[in-house]
This record gives structure tokens, sequence and C-alpha cells, in this order.
């Protein structure tokens, strides 16, 4: 049953491969805007080998297509959205898209941001796939590609650039400008859809850590399978907040020492240590002290992550979650090409599923949500 399982989930996903060895993976985590700092976070997250798979709940798995490397973007929120649109889209159609036809545009709803759309929301991490109702349709990612391009700063705002004028960058940042107006290609058409609270940090911070119910893993897991539909987190990822999807779970899948919490007190100091330093050498009194805050900030929470972890019992040693990120390239999946008129710039797309471990919720998660068809 298992291998049919793989065979089907394969043949569903022709862009999806599963290792056969379990492993570690290195992913950069970027800041999501530049008053969080410019350095990346380096962590490790498991790919799941195919044993992985057995006894858990892999129901949701064959429609998931894997995201481009969001790099340093800070589109992990429009990532996470835009694929759970996609899953959507695929269950809906029942496969009879391809997978370069399921594949939806992550720069459209990205772009709708930025024109405003999300201006009326009461609160956007939450809510915003109501911007996209706004609009009830997207381009396919081939039509209105997530991309790297030429681009600059005028009054504040990106626009598109040549490669020799002043001030130009290439990167990643270009898709945050608004270009498809002139697209003649046809949309894809969506349903309305709503979306579920599981939890919502009293605080509503997208950074705080140790705020979920004692219960989060039991409500996720059940919010998974009354909709047999994936669940939107957000969560504290050694200082940057983050978002993805949870996709299913195995209760008895090794955990592998809980790397993502055990190490997360340690990768919290040493952020600590490179602001203090950046503080000491600050002049502007008004920085300096900012600086200190946010290094006392990142102790202080790395702190509470592992006191709570230990309080809990530390790592129980099995039970994960699969998870679909944006920011860990595999070398064994296929090549995306950000920049049809461009070479060098390409990059593996990412492992469709990683494994976290059910400490990384119970410590780390503060929002977590379920969208879903009307």
């Amino acid at each position: 049953m298992l291998t049919l399982f793989l065979i089907s989930f394969l043949t569903a996903n022709p862009m999806a491969t599963v290792n056969t060895d379990q492993s570690l993976i290195i992913g950069a985590k970027f800041p999501n805007s530049t008053s969080e700092g410019t350095t990346a976070v380096f962590t490790k997250a498991i790919v799941p080998d195919s044993s992985s798979y057995k006894g858990g709940f892999n129901k949701l798995l064959k429609h998931i297509l894997p995201a481009p490397d969001q790099e340093d973007a800070g589109s992990c929120l429009f990532m996470s959205h835009t694929g759970n649109v996609e899953w959507w889209y695929s269950k809906l159609s029942n496969d009879r898209q391809t997978s370069e036809k399921r594949n939806l545009s992550e720069r459209y709803f990205m772009n709708l941001s930025k024109e405003g759309l999300d201006d009326d929301l009461e609160h956007w991490p939450t809510d915003m796939i109501y911007a996209l109702n706004k609009r009830g349709e997207i381009y396919k990612n081939e039509d209105y590609r997530y991309t790297k391009g030429w681009y600059k700063s005028v009054e504040g705002q990106r626009v598109p650039a040549l490669k020799d004028e002043e001030g130009a960058k290439y990167g990643i940042s270009y898709s945050w400008i608004s270009l498809y107006q002139d697209i003649k290609a046809p949309m894809v058409k969506l349903p309305q859809f709503d979306r579920e609270i599981i939890f919502k940090d009293p605080s509503e911070n997208r950074w705080n850590v140790t705020t979920a119910p004692k219960d989060i893993v039991t409500r996720i897991k059940n919010a998974l399978k009354k909709r047999n539909a994936p669940v939107l987190v957000i969560y504290n990822h050694v200082g940057y907040w983050h978002a993805n999807l949870i996709v299913g779970y195995n209760d008895y899948a090794d955990s592998k020492g809980c790397p993502f919490v055990s190490n997360f007190d340690k990768l919290m100091n040493k952020r600590a240590d490179e602001i203090s330093l950046e503080a000491s050498n600050e002049e502007d009194p008004k920085k300096k002290r900012k600086l200190e805050r946010k290094a006392a900030k990142f102790r202080s929470r790395g702190k509470q992550v592992q006191d709570s972890y230990e309080s809990n019992g530390s790592c129980r040693g099995k039970g994960v979650f699969y998870v679909r990120d944006s920011i860990y390239p595999n070398k064994n999946m296929p090549i995306y090409d950000y920049d049809l008129l461009n070479e060098g710039e390409e990059s593996h797309l990412n492992a469709p599923v990683i494994l976290r471990e059910y400490e990384w919720a119970e410590n780390l998660l503060n929002h977590a949500i379920q969208i879903y068809p009307l």
C-alpha cells in the first residue's frame, strides 16, 4: 500500500520527488523587511523518506505543488496563501490540469497587497485571502511569473530599471512591481474563500512564542481531517516571522531530536550577539538603544522557548507535521527559471514536503488558520 501511495503521489504531481533517504537540508530565511535587519538565518529541516508517510495523515499530499525559493522577497505569506489556493484549485479540478497549468501566480497576489487591496482587512495576517476574493481570479505562473529583474527605488517605490541605470539592482524584489495590466492571457476563475481561525496570538504578534494553546497540535490535526485541507500557520523563525502550510502529520515518524526547537535558543542568542555588536559600533544614541532592545528581545524569546521546551519534557522523539515551505530548495528538485531572458539566476524548487516536529508548533506558532471555498 505504501508503494501504491507513493506512485499515486508522484503521478499526480510530476514536479515532486520523494527522497529515498531521510536527510537534513539547509534553508535561508531572510528578513521580511529592512527594519528586521539584513542577515539571513540558516536553519535545517528534515526531508522525509518514504517510510515517513507510513501510518500518517497523507490524504492531502497529491495536490501539493512545490514553491520556488522565495529568496529575500519577504513573500512568505503570499507563497503560502497561493500554495493554499493552488491546492484547492487542484482538488476542485480533479487533477484535470497538469502541474504547470495548476501553478498559480504568487506575484499577482503580492501585487494586490502593494495596490492596497488588504488595507481594510481587520487583521491581514489571518484575513489576506479576502483581498484575493475582491478580484476572484488569478493568473497562472506561466503567464505572470514569480521572477527576477532590474529595478530601482524612486520616491520609496520600486520601479523597473535598465541594467546600467544608476541605483539599479537585480533580484527577486522585482516581483513586487505590478506589471500585469497589459497581459492578455486568461485568468483562472476562483471560488470565494473563507477562513477559520484555529488560533490567533492574543496580542496579534507575529513574532510571539509560547503563546499557542497546549492542545495546538490536536487542534491542527482535527482541522486537517475536518475539511481534508491544509492549515496555514505563522511562527517565529529565529527572530523573523514566517508563514507556511501544514499539509499532514505522522505520529510515528522520528523527529530526529527536534532540530528546530532544540536549537532555537542557541540561534537566537547568536543573532542577539550579532545585534549587540552592531549596537556597540553605532554612534547614534537612539539607534544604539533600539538595537540593544532588539538584542534583549531575541535573548528573552530564546529563553522563553527553551524554558517551555524543557518544562514539557523536551523532545518526545516522535511526531511530525508535513510542511510545504518556500525556503528550502532541494537539489533533487527541478530547476526553476526565474527570468526567462537571463541565465545564471535559476534555482532548484523547494522540497514539496519537509518535516517539523510537533514541539515546533507547540512553542513557536502564533497564528493558525484554515482556508476553504464557500
